[in-house]
C-alpha cells in the first residue's frame, strides 16, 4: 500500500492498521494508522486516502477479506466449520463462535485454526462423528489439543466441570498399566484406586488438590512397578518379599527407589506383603544459598527488564517469601492488594507486606498479565495465567524458567525461609507463609535459633 509517506511493508502496514486510540489531531476514536510529527493519528488527519471501515459491522480495522475486518471474517469461517449438516453451526457450539470473535485479539484464533487437529476435531464435534463429552475428547489421539479444547470447552460451560487432574490420571493409567505383566498390573491398578485416586477425589471435593498430585503418584506407580519386577528377577512375589529383597533394591540403586516405601506400606497395611521395614530416605546435605548469593539473585529479579514480569516475580516471590513453585501458581489477582497501605500479598492466614520494589514489579505485572489477550486468558482469576483454558501456568514450566534464570529451586527456598525465622517468630511465619508450625520450627532450629531464644533476644 502507498502512504503519504510512501510505500510501506507488510509488517508495518499490519502495525499501524491494529492501533487503535484517541486521534490527537481530531481528537476522535478511532484507528490511527497514520504519523503527523512522530504521533499516530487516523487515516483523514494524516493524508491516507483509504476507507478502513468494515463493510459489515462498521468497525475501523485491517480489512482480513472482501473489505471485512478480521472479526466478522472469523465468525463465517467459524460458522461453516461448525456446521452440523443444516447449513447453521450447531446449537450447543454457538457460545464458543461468540467467545473466540469476541477476544481481544481475533486474529489469534486464525492462528490457532491452522492446526489440522483443530479443525478436524472441531468439525468432528460439529457433525456428531466425535461425541460432543469429556469421553469423546479423552478418546482423541492428539491429547494437548484435545486437552485444550476440553478445558476452553468447560470454560464456556459447553460440557460440565470435572477435575482434570483426576482425568488425565486415569487416562495415564489406562495407557501404562496394559504395559506391565497381568499379575503386577492387578496390583498396581488397586494401589492407584484405593490408594491415590480416593486421596484425590477426597482432596478435589476439599479444593486441596494440586496437580502435582498426579505426578507424585505417577511416580510411585512407577517406581512401585519396578520393585515388583526386581522382586520377579529374585524369584519371589510380593507375598513372599523378604527384607533382603528390599535392602538389595535399595542399596545399589538411585535414590528414587526409595519412592517404592508408600507402595510397601500400602501392601504391608492391606497383608499384601510381610510386616517389613521400608526405611525413609534421608537427605545427606540440604542445599541452602548464601544470603549474598540470595540477594543478588533477588536484585536481579527486581531490576533485570530483559526477562519477562512472570519470571521476575515468581522469582521474587520465592527469594523473598520462601514459597514453592506450586503455590506461587496457585495464586490469584485477589491475593494481591495494592490499593492498601501499605501493598500486601496473601500466602497464608495473614498477609504479607510487599515493599516498595516488589510492589511495582506486581503492579506492571498485573497491569499486562500474559496470555490474557485471548477467549482462555481474559477473565482468568490466575495471577500466573496459564495456557491451557482456566489453568494457572504449569509449575514446571515456571520452574525451568527459573533454573534458566540460573536459581537453584531449593537452595533459595531454603535460605529464604531461614532468614525469615530468623526475622520474626517462626509461628509467625509460619502464619503469614502458609506453612506449617513443625516446617517453620526445623528451619528455625537448623537457622540457629529457637522461639525461646527469639524472646530473650526481644
Amino acid at each position: 500500500m502507498r502512504w503519504p509517506e510512501g510505500f510501506v511493508c507488510r509488517r508495518c502496514f499490519q502495525r499501524a492498521t491494529r492501533h487503535h486510540g484517541t486521534c490527537p489531531a481530531c481528537n476522535t476514536e478511532r484507528l490511527l494508522p497514520g504519523l503527523r510529527d512522530g504521533e499516530p493519528v487516523c487515516a483523514p488527519c494524516a493524508g491516507i486516502d483509504y476507507d478502513f471501515t468494515c463493510t459489515r459491522c462498521g468497525a475501523e480495522d485491517e480489512h482480513r477479506r472482501d473489505h471485512q475486518c478480521a472479526r466478522c471474517v472469523l465468525r463465517d469461517d467459524l460458522t461453516a466449520l461448525l456446521d452440523d449438516g443444516t447449513g447453521q453451526p450447531r446449537a450447543e457450539l454457538v457460545p464458543l463462535i461468540g467467545a473466540l470473535c469476541s477476544q481481544d485479539r481475533p486474529r489469534n484464533a486464525f492462528i490457532w485454526l491452522r492446526n489440522p487437529d483443530v479443525t478436524r476435531i472441531l468439525r468432528a464435534l460439529a457433525d456428531g462423528t466425535t461425541s460432543l463429552s469429556h469421553a469423546g475428547l479423552d478418546a482423541e489421539p492428539v491429547r494437548a489439543t484435545a486437552n485444550h479444547l476440553d478445558a476452553l470447552l468447560t470454560q464456556l460451560h459447553i460440557l460440565p466441570e470435572r477435575d482434570t487432574t483426576i482425568a488425565m490420571f486415569g487416562r495415564w493409567l489406562a495407557t501404562r498399566l496394559p504395559a506391565y505383566p497381568p499379575e503386577h498390573t492387578q496390583l498396581l491398578e488397586r494401589f492407584a484406586t484405593w490408594h491415590h485416586l480416593r486421596r484425590m477425589r477426597q482432596r478435589a471435593d476439599a479444593g486441596t488438590l494440586k496437580p502435582g498430585a498426579a505426578n507424585s503418584a505417577k511416580q510411585e506407580i512407577t517406581v512401585a512397578a519396578q520393585f515388583l519386577a526386581h522382586l520377579a528377577d529374585h524369584g519371589a512375589t510380593l507375598h513372599e518379599a523378604t527384607q533382603g529383597h528390599i535392602d538389595t533394591w535399595l542399596a545399589p540403586g538411585p535414590s528414587t527407589r526409595y519412592v517404592a516405601r508408600n507402595f510397601a506400606h500400602w501392601a504391608i497395611r492391606n497383608h499384601l506383603m510381610p510386616d517389613l521395614d521400608f526405611p525413609r530416605r534421608l537427605a545427606k546435605t540440604v542445599p541452602v544459598l548464601t544470603q549474598d548469593e540470595r540477594l543478588t539473585l533477588l536484585a536481579r529479579a527486581l531490576h533485570d527488564t530483559t526477562r519477562s514480569t512472570t519470571v521476575r516475580l515468581a522469582a521474587v516471590l520465592l527469594l523473598l517469601y520462601a514459597q514453592p513453585i506450586a503455590r506461587i501458581t496457585q495464586l490469584t489477582t485477589g491475593d494481591v492488594d495494592l490499593e492498601a497501605h501499605p501493598p500486601t500479598i496473601t500466602f497464608g492466614d495473614d498477609p504479607a507486606v510487599l515493599p516498595g520494589p516488589v510492589a511495582a514489579l506486581a503492579r506492571d505485572h498485573l497491569t499486562d498479565r500474559p496470555n490474557t489477550h485471548t477467549t482462555t486468558g481474559k477473565s482468568s482469576p490466575w495471577l500466573f495465567v496459564g495456557y491451557r483454558p482456566a489453568h494457572p501456568l504449569d509449575p514446571n514450566y515456571l520452574m525451568g524458567k527459573l533454573r534458566d534464570a540460573g536459581i537453584d529451586l531449593r537452595g533459595a527456598r531454603n535460605a529464604a525461609l531461614r532468614q525469615l525465622v530468623l526475622d520474626m517468630p517462626p509461628a509467625i511465619a509460619a502464619d503469614t507463609l502458609g506453612y506449617a508450625y513443625t516446617t517453620t520450627e526445623r528451619h528455625a532450629r537448623e537457622a540457629g535459633t529457637t522461639w525461646a531464644a527469639y524472646l530473650s533476644t526481644r
